[in-house]
């Protein structure tokens, strides 16, 4: 069953590190429902039992922990980029060059953090299965 957990949360960070922000995710409750439509078809089939729970409460802090990268992720990266937009307004006829470049920034910045974010999620996840399985 950990193993299975362990699939379900790198599946939902794999469709998160290409996905929108997370009040496109999370707060318009799309990757909730889709936990929900999961439990309730799992509850229909009646023979996985206990297992349907585990499943929605993996579904659910995945949910939660993609919209925390989602949102850390757009305040550093979002701040990253207002500074350098500011920069580049000064720098006067050369600024257009510089804002280009702060976008190129900005998407470098965004696909790293996700990255970053969602490996550290992973690899709390192995953590805290290679813990419950010691014992």
């Amino acid at each position: 069953m950990n193993t299975f957990a362990a699939v379900a949360v790198v599946a939902l960070l794999a469709y998160t590190a290409n996905a929108t922000p997370c009040t496109d995710i999370c707060n318009a409750d799309i990757c909730n429902a889709q936990c929900t439509i999961q439990k309730q078809s799992c509850d229909f089939a009646e023979i996985f039992g206990n297992l349907c729970d585990t499943i929605n409460g993996v579904c659910t802090q995945a949910c939660t922990a993609a919209c925390g990268c989602a949102d850390s992720c757009a305040m550093q990266c979002g701040g990253e980029y207002a500074a350098c937009k500011a920069d580049a307004s000064a720098a006067g006829p050369f600024g257009v060059l510089n804002v280009l470049s702060c976008g190129l920034n900005l998407s470098v910045c965004s696909e790293t953090c996700q990255l970053q974010c969602n490996f550290n999620l992973l690899a709390g996840v192995v953590n805290s299965l290679g813990g419950a399985g010691a014992m």
